[in-house]
């Protein structure tokens, strides 16, 4: 009998569980990379949906920010946002990140290796 997958809280949940215990990044790029990593690897495990981006709308599975959704943050050069579905990204040069709701509410944030935030 196949096991039922996980709610989308449930995922997010593990999501943010495994980024806490991860290294802080050092980088934007480390961070994006390691927000990546994390996602894929909690829906593949969780979710019970195939990845596969060009289906985000409809599928329900969680998928990392994307290329195609980053924004400057005006007067932050050092600093990317990225539009998600129900959350933007923040992630600052020193591999500092925040996720967000779409009303600001700081969902998750980690350190950068430097011990600095995002401090927007």
């Amino acid at each position: 009998m196949p096991i039922a997958a996980a709610t989308r809280r449930e995922r997010l949940t593990e999501i943010y569980r495994r980024l806490e215990l991860a290294a802080p990044a050092a980088s934007g790029t480390e961070a994006l990379d390691l927000i990546a990593l994390t996602m894929n690897q909690v829906e593949d495990q969780m979710s019970g949906v195939p990845f596969n981006p060009e289906n985000w709308r409809n599928d329900g599975r969680l998928y990392p920010p994307q290329p195609d959704n980053l924004h400057m943050v005006p007067g932050r050069p050092d600093v990317t946002r990225f539009r998600s579905r129900g959350h933007n990204t923040f992630i600052r040069s020193n591999g500092s990140f925040e996720i967000r709701t779409l009303e600001e509410d700081v969902e998750f944030a980690k350190l950068g290796a430097d011990g600095q935030g995002v401090e927007l």
